[in-house]
C-alpha cells in the first residue's frame, strides 16, 4: 500500500513539474523568460531568484519550497510536492468537506 502511495506521489510531482516547468525555470535561475505575467519575455528578471551559481540555485530551491507553503500554490499540492518539508514543519493537508455534511 505504501509503495502505491509513493508511486502516486512521484507521478503527481512529475506532472506538476511538466505542467509548470516554465515557472520553475524562471524562479530557479532568475530568468527574464517564461514566468513573468505569463509572457514569453520580460525586461525584468525574476524578483525571487538570485544570479546563476550552484549555491544560488540551491537557495532559490529552498525559497521555492517556502513560497509553496506561503500560499503561492494550494497547500495540499505543496504538501504532496515537498512532503519532507511539510513533515519537518508540521503542515497538515486540508480535508475537503463532505457533501453529506452540508
Amino acid at each position: 500500500m505504501k509503495t502505491r502511495l509513493k508511486i502516486r506521489l512521484k507521478i503527481k510531482k512529475i506532472n506538476y513539474i511538466l505542467g509548470n516547468w516554465k515557472m520553475i525555470v524562471h524562479l530557479l535561475f532568475k530568468t527574464r523568460r517564461f514566468g513573468v505575467n505569463n509572457h514569453g519575455w520580460s525586461n525584468h528578471p525574476s524578483i525571487f531568484g538570485n544570479p546563476l551559481g550552484i549555491t544560488h540555485t540551491l537557495k532559490n530551491y529552498r525559497m521555492m519550497k517556502i513560497r509553496a507553503f506561503s500560499g503561492f500554490i494550494p497547500l495540499n499540492d505543496a504538501i504532496e510536492i515537498f512532503p519532507a518539508h511539510a513533515k519537518k514543519h508540521g503542515y497538515k493537508a486540508i480535508s475537503k468537506p463532505d457533501r453529506n455534511e452540508q
